[in-house]
């Protein structure tokens, strides 16, 4: 249902970080950008995944592989 190549590199990366419970604020720190690019981002991932909000964000990247549980 959903591939790799339906979020970018960026995106992969800041949903990786939402899965590992950063809010916006730290996300942008880890990564070096503003706050409101992640919240940009985060809208972007929403749309292409069809999903409300950054749980369902998480829980249907992992679910469709998109990104990998570290843990596992």
């Amino acid at each position: 249902m959903y591939g790799q190549d339906e979020l970018t590199s960026r995106e992969r990366q800041i949903v990786t970080l939402v899965i590992q419970g950063l809010r916006n604020k730290h996300i942008a720190v880890a990564l070096g950008i503003e706050e409101s690019t992640v919240e940009n981002h985060l809208h972007h991932i929403f749309q292409k995944l069809h999903v409300a909000n950054r749980t369902e964000a998480a829980v249907t990247a992992l679910r469709s592989g998109i990104v990998q549980d570290e843990d596992q």
